[in-house]
């Protein structure tokens, strides 16, 4: 029976059992708890929890999961996954334990046709309900194993709803089975496969641990579509099902290892990347897009294991798009995209291996020839911080090698960087918000206890009381002429810094005093700092005074921030709506905004994108501004940032029709107030992370004539016309490459014609050759050209070439022996002259900003290829 069909019967089965169909919910949850949806109940939390009124007493739904707790199981057998499909069957305080039991039954052996006689269930211990229910069903006593708590009783946490289960296990027959007396379901032999568990949701467990009836009873089920398509299709090994055997085909078509690891590896991971960027989550270096690209590189390392080193995930991409059709046809809708995005992180990765595995490889040698079993953390800090390498691959690949990490110790060596960082700021700031926070609530908390209301949304000037001074790190009673301090005001119409928009300016003044506001931050949900600068008499707490903002800042600050949101709406209708934000900065007439995208925009893009903002400028939208609660907004449609948490109550700025988002800034009236938009820059600033810059306003105005003026300079300068600009500097620099390859060519020339002579003078240390040379302004292209045709004439031997130049050299290394690798020779010699250097054991490259240092260490060659055949022949 083919996986579309088992899929189809389960949710018609329970359709006629008057169950209300629902479809696979996103793999992303709004959940504080969980970034992903990791099991069929998920989606239904809130119905069980009692938050939400379901759609029905009745559910059933074939949901899409994502796990990772159980990564480094995946591959090693035959039933781990990332991702999977969970059937499930729901009901809130409806049927109970009969029903479910018995419909289960049922199906099993009624729709899928398995044998009774072979099937086994588990149960709580003190469940004697169940053990009669399924007694009743017709399962002998001797085939209904009694569990403990541990393993029959479901609880989504210590204290909450919670109930016993049942399992239902297939029996494969005893030649599956360890031989064991007491091998019964459950053991961790092959003779017992898990096909179904229900949970019986119908007790609260308090603090204490004591249990007390639920007043509504529940059912959550759940039935892998991946393990229950093995059972059917009479295989042991899921990725032998049609859910995996086309990916598997196509990978051993390419590949001819015989590894079986690195195939189911493979074809789970790229089902779930699929998946993922089908549904819009994108690779970065936080939260879903994190575990994303992970997932990810390990995929793409394993396929190193099968002599894949170029990106080729990318091309298994279409046949799960094809495979997946019927059930989710969205993503052949999006299959271009998330190849697209596939093959960019493969190549931005490939460049990073580049970068660490040589060095990685080398150390692992060292390793093992000293009988080491622990990576040093600092090597593997090193990796990380250096290299780019993540702590997690090095912690794979060195696992795969027999070796291990101290992650904890490599955590801590990360931790130090993150608080030397901190320090730093620390001193430029005087003292973080964190110590002023401490001052605030901890030191004085006798004395400040004050929330401060924020009305800068409706008023730009008001009366209020300064409750506290902050003058260095200590609560003042007052502040003098020429002194520095802090204001927290009774209430403000200052906008403090956050979500990306900076705080406001302005002043603070009574008829005999006057402060400058320089900036505004808010430290916690009840407390607006408001940094001053006192130009005038002396300021008191208690006193009462005005509060008032830059109004022409604050104007040009708004006409950012909603520029900023035109922009995201135009970015999600142009480019798709793939696009999420993934930070920002809005200040004076000038945003910066950097969201989730994998590769360039093109130019007829960028123009498309300008002449939008600037139509949405034209046509003078409304900007409404309404508060509302968060799933309100959120079925609305209004974009949210994913890791981002908000109150239960939002304000959600809806600019036309155009744009709506959850925001809590500052925003104009209507649009038509922004009055241009020009985009200065748009540039990569991290793998699958776009940032887009802009000017708003005069200041935009200004940027474009101060252009117009430098163009003009450039005209007169060249004495042409401004329409031969451009051909004029592409004709130079045709004529600059031509120039370039020429100069190569008689690079090529040069070595070739030193070529025997280095043969001839090599030194012989056994049987290798040992040869090094040093020469000035070749390029790098040609070195490697040189030192690959040199080792090419070479029975055995290593070669190391040096380009020296004014302020840099290039070192490169070419061997014809493993026990002499390249990397490890490349990275010593380097490492003389002060530089450093990788890759791999045939050929490695490196570099120094040190060139006088360059000859001295070429001398040392043959001392480190003896103890390199030494240490071979030992």
């Amino acid at each position: 029976m083919e996986s579309n069909e088992i899929r189809r019967r389960f949710l018609d089965f329970f359709e006629q059992k008057g169950h209300l169909i629902q479809p696979s919910a996103p793999l992303s949850v709004n959940d504080p708890e969980l970034l992903f949806t990791i099991a069929g109940m998920v989606p239904f939390k809130k119905f069980f929890l009692g938050k939400s009124r379901p759609p029905a007493s009745r559910l059933s739904s074939c949901q899409l999961c994502f796990r990772t707790n159980d990564l480094e199981r995946v591959g090693e057998t035959s039933y781990h996954h990332t991702l999977f499909e969970m059937l499930g069957n729901f009901s809130f305080g409806d049927y109970f334990k009969e029903e479910a039991c018995q419909w289960g039954w049922e199906f099993i052996t009624k729709e899928l046709n398995l044998p009774g006689e072979k099937l086994w269930v588990t149960i709580f211990k003190d469940d004697e309900e169940t053990y009669h229910i399924w007694k009743k069903i017709g399962i002998p006593s001797s085939r209904i194993v009694k569990k403990n708590e541990e393993e029959n009783f479901w609880s989504s946490a210590e204290v909450g709803p919670c109930g016993p289960d049942t399992e239902i296990f297939l029996d494969r027959g005893e030649k599956f089975g360890c031989g064991r007396k007491n091998c019964v379901p459950g053991c961790d032999c092959q003779r017992w496969i898990e096909i179904w568990n229900l949970v019986f949701m119908q007790f609260n467990r308090d603090e204490e641990g004591k249990l007390s009836p639920l007043p509504s009873k529940n059912i959550d089920t759940g039935m892998g579509l991946e393990r229950i398509t093995s059972i059917l299709q009479n295989v042991t090994d899921d990725y032998f099902t049609d859910l995996f055997r086309p990916l598997m085909d196509w990978l051993k078509d390419i590949s001819s290892s015989k590894k079986e690891k690195p195939f189911r590896v493979i074809c789970d991971h790229l089902r779930a990347l699929t998946f993922l960027l089908g549904e819009g989550i994108l690779p970065s270096n936080t939260g879903r897009g994190y575990v994303l690209r992970r997932v990810l590189r390990r995929a793409f390392l394993y396929g190193r294991k099968l002599g894949l080193e170029k990106p080729f995930l990318y091309k298994g991409v279409p046949l799960i798009t094809e495979m997946m059709r019927e059930p989710y046809p969205h993503l052949k809708r999006e299959k271009e995209k998330i190849v697209r995005v596939i093959k960019d992180e493969e190549e931005n990765f490939q460049n990073t291996l580049t970068r660490g595995i040589g060095i990685l490889e080398g150390l692992i040698e060292d390793l093992k020839r000293k009988g080491d079993k622990i990576v040093p953390s600092k090597d593997v800090f090193k990796l990380y911080d250096t290299y780019g390498f993540p702590i997690e691959l090095t912690e794979e690949i060195t696992k795969e090698e027999g070796l291990s990490i101290d992650k904890q110790a490599s955590e801590i060596f990360l931790a130090e960087q993150r608080e030397r960082g901190r320090k730093k700021f620390k001193e430029k700031i005087g003292a973080t918000l964190k110590d002023i926070y401490n001052i605030v609530h901890i030191d004085d908390e006798a004395k400040l206890k004050v929330k401060v209301k924020f009305e800068g949304y409706e008023k730009l000037k008001l009366k209020t009381t300064i409750e506290g001074i902050i003058k260095g790190e200590k609560l003042v009673s007052e502040i003098k002429e020429g002194e520095e301090g802090k204001f927290i005001l009774t209430s403000t119409p200052f906008y403090p810094e956050r979500g990306g928009q900076v705080g406001d300016r302005g002043k603070i003044f009574n008829s005999t005093s006057q402060s400058t506001v320089v900036d505004t931050k808010k430290i916690n949900e009840g407390i607006i700092l408001h940094y001053v600068k006192v130009i005038k008499g002396k300021l008191k707490k208690g006193d009462e005074v005005i509060a008032e903002v830059n109004k022409k800042r604050r104007e040009s600050i708004c006409r950012a921030h909603t520029a900023t949101h035109l922009l995201q709406a135009s970015l999600r209708k142009i480019l798709g709506e793939t696009v999420k934000q993934s930070g920002s900065l809005v200040d004076e007439d000038r945003l910066r905004f950097d969201f989730t995208y994998s590769s360039s925009i093109n130019k007829e893009n960028l123009e498309r994108l300008s002449i939008l903002l600037n139509e949405k400028v034209r046509e003078d939208l409304p900007i409404n501004i309404e508060e509302m609660g968060l799933d309100e907004a959120r079925q609305r449609g209004a974009i949210a940032l994913f890791e981002e948490r908000y109150k239960e109550r939002v304000r959600v700025v809806n600019i036309g029709n155009f744009s709506m988002e959850v925001c809590g800034g500052t925003h104009l009236s209507r649009t038509g107030e922004i009055g241009l938009i020009k985009i200065v820059n748009d540039l990569s600033v991290a793998s699958g992370i776009r940032r887009i810059e802009a000017l708003t306003g005069e200041r935009a105005l200004r940027w474009m004539e101060k252009k117009g003026d430098m163009l003009k300079g450039i005209v007169f300068k060249l004495n042409i016309s401004e329409d031969k600009i451009l051909p004029y500097i592409e004709e130079i620099e045709k004529d600059l490459r031509e120039k370039e390859e020429e100069l190569k060519k008689w690079q090529r020339r040069f070595i070739d014609s030193h070529i025997e002579g280095l043969i001839k003078k090599a030194s012989q240390i056994g049987k290798v050759k040992v040869i090094k040379e040093r020469w000035e302004g070749i390029s790098l292209e040609v070195l490697r050209e040189g030192a690959e045709k040199i080792k090419n004439r070479l029975e055995e031997g290593i070669v190391v070439l040096a380009s020296v130049s004014r302020n840099k050299a290039f070192l490169v290394a070419a061997s014809t022996k493993k026990s002499l690798p390249a990397n490890k020779i490349i990275k010593e010699v380097a490492s003389l002259a002060d530089g450093n250097g990788g890759g791999r054991w045939d050929f490695a490259q490196g570099g120094t900003s040190h060139p006088s240092k360059v000859s001295s260490a070429l001398e040392k060659l043959p001392l480190i290829v003896k103890k390199l055949l030494h240490q071979e022949n030992r």
